[in-house]
């Protein structure tokens, strides 16, 4: 065996195992053609390796069960992540547009800084709305490309801010907070990738205008004390029964379900964590419970029907 000839299978090697079963040898000798034609240029062949073993593990269709059963799961973690940042930055713009609105009756002439302090964290939830539904909303048109570049951008100006404002602080709190956030724009770069289906653009609107309608009304109505951890934890404690209430489950919408839930109680998990406040109350203890409960009846029927199709 030649150098080039080990070179090349050990780089097929990034390829999963039943990919390869079938092409190896193929795809060594297409290799080995090219680079004696001249036709492909140093380093190339290593991104296209890469790239063509990302869409392979991650694959729609043509490829074993549990693949495609995977990168759907990825796919719909991406989607449902992205919902639930719109319904969070809505929530968080209605409350401080409520709070700007009753603050000329509470503090009369010194309303003035309360309320300006008000409106910039209204922009920036917007602002913050608009860096995920704007990528989104490219996918559902169809623009592919478009949208991964932008949720790449997001992403990449998220972190370097992230970077620049904790002083490169690693923290588990600090990641346990921002992970949620960033980790469906990345699995949107990652799954929606050429090869894979796009969204039902109709459904999904629909889904946004539900979901954004009733975070800017939970968020407008501001704080109570049925409020618990967050609005979109009971959101999420009310989306499991009605899950199960479908015949037609899939193992991908049980994982991904399980997933978003995960993320929509994490996040304020830490943030009550890193409070100087005191323990949970009894509402928190409630959702805590329900979701946990319910986070595990989503995997072990999403395990049940994995089993069932494969």
């Amino acid at each position: 065996m030649t150098a080039p000839e080990l070179h090349y299978r050990r780089m097929v090697r990034l390829l999963p195992r039943w990919y390869r079963a079938d092409r190896e040898d193929e795809m060594v000798g297409a290799l080995l053609d090219a680079r004696d034609g001249g036709r492909l240029e140093s380093g190339r062949e290593l991104l296209a390796m890469l790239g063509l073993g990302l869409r392979a593990r991650l694959a729609a269709s043509s490829a074993p069960a549990r693949v495609v059963a995977f990168g759907d799961t990825v796919r719909l973690v991406a989607l449902l992540g992205l919902l639930w940042g719109v319904m969070k930055g809505v929530l968080a713009a209605g409350y401080e547009l409520s709070a700007a609105i009753s603050y000329p009756r509470m503090l009369g002439s010194h309303a003035g800084p309360a309320m300006a302090q008000a409106a910039h964290y209204f922009w920036r939830d917007l602002a913050l709305v608009a860096a995920v539904l704007v990528p989104l909303a490219f996918l559902l048109a169809g623009r592919r490309r478009v949208a991964r570049v932008l949720a790449g951008a997001v992403l990449v100006a998220g972190f370097a801010a992230f970077l620049r404002r904790y002083s490169f602080s690693f923290s588990p709190d600090l990641l346990g907070y921002f992970i949620p956030q960033w980790l469906p724009l990345l699995l949107m770069v990652v799954g929606f990738h050429v090869g894979a289906p796009l969204p039902v653009a109709k459904k999904w609107w629909l889904a946004l205008g539900a979901a954004g309608a009733s975070a800017f009304y939970f968020g407008f109505s501001g704080e109570t004390d049925l409020r618990g951890l967050s609005w979109y934890a009971w959101a999420a404690v009310l989306i499991i029964p009605v899950y199960f209430a479908f015949r037609r489950r899939t193992a991908a919408w049980s994982f991904s379900i399980a997933a978003c839930c995960a993320l929509v109680l994490i996040q304020p998990l830490v943030l009550r964590a890193t409070m100087a406040a005191p323990g949970f109350m009894l509402i928190d203890l409630l959702q805590i419970s329900l979701l946990g409960s319910g986070i595990v009846a989503l995997v072990v029927a999403g395990i049940a029907d994995y089993r069932r199709v494969s």
